[in-house]
């Protein structure tokens, strides 16, 4: 007999999945724009510069995602969720010790992009615990994931204030490393653990029922689907391009003549905002039944950095950057739950790790292009303009793509057992 879809041991590798992804690939992505000012006030960096180590970032986070992705399919998620965890630990012990030779403020970005991209192992037990309900549990899981976003940056801006920057990065460390036993114990059973299975042998011990092929596409068949590659294109169009524009969020509200202080406070707020899209988006795609609900968010994602890029302290002020910015939030924070919802049932369970690494390649990409990009371009343009314009645009054409999506081809019920 199948389990039901909510048990209370779903409910903890749930709990468990939203304390790992928020300490382990979520501080690592969040840190950067935060460590911006104080690191290159210290050693005399240039934003640019600085900047460059989200490319380094996502250069290697996308390397090793593929070989991560295979193994969550083949084995299950905890070993690579492990890896993540002590290793962005010891990574976070170099970053303490950082000193004005920025090579090895790339090679300990590179070791975090490779850390955080083990965190495609959460999404794919999510995906894997829940079926009839998924859209809402991806939802869920991707509000929780917007309020620990939301709560980062005040977190991090507390503690650069009284620990300073190298006691931010040693506690963070600390966490990392306190988490990994609590992941060993808990992400286990079929599917989840080492081995697919936690089946026990022996005299008067009823053998397990074989684990269902999950119904999907193949490896091969990804790689020729047209609608994956829609996919993974608005996955570039919003997310790539978004890393870009947060990787200078918070230096764009400080030019606008606001303190860091209340640059952290406004991107902490607008990003808990989120939570009303990530909300939204699950919902509806479960009782919708239709992708182009998505290009409601695209739109939302435009106007929103629109206002942004007009609000400052003598035009707006205060109010019309955080409206801006609260509806760029709620518009992005959509974007991430509903893409992964799209894949699911346009390229199914059966290989998802796989595909979820290769849309993880591409969409790193743009994440590892756009934060110099933008920075070179601001400083040449002299403001960040030319990041606005390419944001603004970028979700434009993701609202066009969505609506080219057709019916979904993979519903909620597995496929037959082997």
């Amino acid at each position: 007999m199948s389990e039901p879809e909510v048990t209370p041991r779903k409910l903890l590798v749930v709990a468990t999945c939203l304390l790992g992804v928020t300490f382990v690939p979520y501080v690592q992505v969040t840190i950067s724009p935060m460590m911006m000012l104080p690191m290159t006030q210290e050693f005399g960096w240039t934003r640019t510069q600085f900047a460059f180590a989200s490319t380094f970032f996502f250069i290697l986070g996308t390397a090793s995602v593929l070989i991560f992705g295979r193994i969550a399919d083949r084995f299950g998620p905890r070993s690579i969720l492990l890896v993540g965890a002590i290793c962005g630990g010891a990574t976070m012990l170099l970053l303490s010790r950082q000193n004005a030779e920025l090579w090895r403020l790339y090679l300990a970005y590179a070791l975090l992009g490779a850390c955080g991209s083990s965190g495609l192992g959460y999404t794919k037990i999510i995906g894997t615990l829940f079926s009839r309900h998924r859209g809402k549990a991806l939802a869920i899981f991707g509000g929780e994931s917007i309020v620990a976003l939301g709560a980062l940056p005040l977190l991090t801006n507390a503690l650069n204030v009284h620990l300073g920057w190298r006691g931010t990065y040693l506690t963070y460390a600390l966490i990392m490393f306190a988490l990994t036993p609590v992941l060993y114990l808990v992400i286990r059973g079929p599917g989840l653990s080492e081995g697919g299975t936690t089946a026990k042998t022996g005299p008067g011990v009823v053998p397990a029922a074989p684990l269902p092929v999950m119904e999907g596409l193949t490896p091969p068949e990804i790689r020729r689907d047209r609608v994956f590659w829609l996919i993974v294109l608005t996955a570039v169009l919003g997310g790539g391009f978004n890393v870009g524009f947060t990787a200078h969020i918070i230096a764009a509200i400080t030019d606008k003549g606001f303190s860091p202080t209340v640059a952290a406070s406004v991107f902490s707020a607008g990003t808990l905002l989120g939570l009303i899209g990530a909300l939204a988006i699950g919902f509806a795609l479960d009782r919708l039944k239709t992708a182009r609900i998505m290009s409601v968010f695209g739109l939302l994602s435009a106007l929103g950095v629109s206002l942004f890029a007009v609000a400052t302290l003598a035009f707006g002020g205060l109010p019309l950057l955080v409206t801006g910015l609260a509806v760029q939030r709620i518009a992005m924070a959509a974007l991430p739950p509903g893409t992964t919802y799209l894949q699911t049932r346009f390229v199914g369970m059966r290989s998802f790790g796989e595909a979820f690494a290769m849309q993880v390649v591409v969409q790193g990409i743009a994440m590892a292009i756009t934060p110099p990009l933008f920075g070179m371009l601001s400083e040449r343009a002299g403001s960040y303009a030319p990041m606005y314009w390419i944001v603004v645009i970028g979700a434009i054409a993701g609202t066009g793509v969505y609506l080219l999506l057709g019916p979904y081809r993979f519903g909620a019920a597995p496929a037959r057992a082997r």
